[in-house]
């Protein structure tokens, strides 16, 4: 890169200062419980929960089929509301994240991607997914502004 675009890139904010080993661990810890508290009110069954202490409005839904966006808490609602009906007759029961791969990419932004399980009330596995979440930090806290779902073995990797 040209000494003049690091300059440009630098007067745009392109240049973040490198992250101390405890700035890493503070976001790493926040995020995660972000992550926690979602697994905990969807196996609550509490969509209402999720959508107003867990997303940044307006946020995007990655699927298969393409970009989703959601303006609205009762649009999040909604949305989870619907996954929970679809689980729930086939035997659902809870849904488990074991190993979150938290990326702390600044002070105010990280991924979380892995497989989580869902699992039936005798502890059988239901079904496996992948999961993607971007989230950033806001004026109330660490939001999600981003989830994709996708196969088990597309999570993200963060490189040291």
């Amino acid at each position: 890169m040209t000494p003049l675009a690091v300059v440009f890139l630098g007067l745009l904010g392109f240049q973040h200062p490198p992250l101390t080993a405890s700035e890493v661990e503070t976001v790493d810890r926040e995020v995660r419980m972000v992550i926690e508290t979602y697994y905990r009110l969807f196996n609550e069954r509490n969509p209402k929960g999720m959508s107003e202490g867990l997303f940044h409005l307006p946020w995007i839904y990655l699927d298969p089929q393409g970009a989703r966006l959601f303006e609205s808490r009762e649009e999040t609602a909604k949305l989870f509301a619907e996954s929970l009906s679809s689980i729930v007759p086939r035997g659902w029961d809870h849904s488990d994240f074991p190993e979150p791969n938290v990326c702390v990419l600044s002070l105010g932004a990280a991924t979380v991607s892995g497989t989580f399980f869902r699992y039936k009330k005798d502890g059988s596995v239901l079904s496996e997914h992948g999961v993607s979440y971007v989230l950033g930090r806001t004026t109330d806290g660490w939001r999600v502004t981003a989830l994709s779902s996708h196969p088990p073995g597309r999570a993200l990797a963060c490189k040291k």
